[in-house]
């Protein structure tokens, strides 16, 4: 059985397909009580690794807060991101994927392989009309582009509408789009 590491999945819905279809899903996430930092070595090989920081400290749409939160808060996530790095650096899957919103992770990783919206993956969703909203959302890695099947995001940028990321405990503002989590799926298995 094929085993997908999925590091910083509070909800799960990337890997979710993968569940679906049979693989072994290892789902890491501090919400969960397990700190990608002290992740442990382990012997089975992942044969694919799903990443996604935290982007509270990344993404442009808190860049107005970025001074105020000052050198600390970035280093902290960039700690996570190098924890979800050094996995790849040691299992060397046949795929891997990170993602972050459009932000100064850029800074980082330099320029993302792939950018979405949530909308151009609408239609691999069971409820398309949910997912028609914008996000542009950056992927670094090693992995196949998934098949875009668009609708209009007539649902606008929904971020500006959801609360910021201290009153968001439940991360909606950061779940994994159902429609990108299949086409990804259909691409990379």
């Amino acid at each position: 059985m094929r085993l997908v590491l999925s590091l910083c999945d509070y909800t799960g819905n990337w890997s979710q397909p993968y569940r679906d279809a049979g693989f072994f899903v290892d789902q890491v996430d501090i919400k969960h009580g397990q700190d990608i930092r002290l992740l442990k070595h382990s012997s089975t090989r992942p044969w694919g690794i799903i990443m996604q920081p935290p982007c509270t400290h990344f993404a442009s749409s808190g860049g107005r807060w970025w001074a105020g939160k000052g050198q600390e808060a970035l280093l902290e996530g960039l700690q996570l991101v190098d924890a979800c790095l050094r996995a790849v650096a040691i299992y060397n899957p046949d795929w891997w994927v990170l993602e972050n919103p459009i932000g100064r992770l850029v800074d980082y990783l330099g320029k993302p392989q792939f950018m979405f919206n949530p909308c151009e993956y609408a239609g691999w969703a069971e409820n398309p009309d949910a997912e028609a909203y914008t996000k542009r959302t950056c992927l670094w890695g090693k992995f196949n582009i998934p098949e875009k099947k668009p609708v209009e995001p007539v649902l606008g940028s929904m971020m500006h509408r959801m609360s910021g990321s201290s009153e968001d405990k439940y991360g909606k503002r950061s779940v994994t789009p159902k429609g990108f989590a299949r086409a990804f799926f259909e691409a990379n298995h």
